[in-house]
């Protein structure tokens, strides 16, 4: 068992690693961080709601055990294409919709250009709270897909923010 989700979450790491950027690429990628969270948490079963950029788009992370769970405005931000060098920041804002407090245990990036920083205190049920993520654009090129792993008293225990965008060069081509 330890040996499938090890392999799931390295092919999940190598698709995420490849920011390719198709869409093709990228529901594979939901399918198998869909899977590997089923995994790690007993197959209990999770919103099969697929991250959009609009605003509208309310994806839900329901928990079913410990009464706390997250309704985000939207998990994934597109910052579109910036010059190499430029810092961005978003703001991922969302409500606990759950009976019990909900308490962000932990936020991490998929590379050390991008830093989250979370709310700390408990957010009681109907509350908000947002995780605030800096992507640093220094020595980047091409498509960029950076993921923020965002681990609470929620079931499943841990949620995937994603960032998309381009960094564009100003490389002067080389005769």
């Amino acid at each position: 068992m330890k040996t499938k989700i090890s392999i799931l979450s390295l092919a999940a790491v190598v698709l995420m690693l490849s920011g390719c950027g198709n869409s093709e690429m990228e529901k594979r990628l939901a399918n198998l961080e869909r899977r590997v969270n089923q995994l790690e948490n007993g197959n209990v079963a999770r919103s099969t709601v697929t991250p959009s950029t609009t605003a509208s788009s309310q994806p839900v992370e329901s928990n079913i055990s410990s009464g706390a769970s997250f309704q985000w405005e939207s998990t994934v931000h597109n910052f579109g294409t910036i010059q190499q060098g430029e810092v961005v920041n978003y703001t991922f804002k969302f409500t606990n919709n759950g009976t019990d407090d909900l308490q962000i245990q932990s936020t991490s990036a998929s590379c050390g250009c991008t830093v989250p920083n979370h709310t700390k205190e408990a957010i009681p049920p109907g509350g908000t709270g947002e995780i605030v993520v800096r992507f640093d654009s220094k020595g980047k090129s091409g498509q960029q897909s950076p993921v923020i792993t965002v681990v609470a008293n929620t079931n499943p225990k841990q949620v995937r923010l994603s960032l998309r965008g381009f960094v564009q060069t100003n490389a002067v081509p080389q005769p």
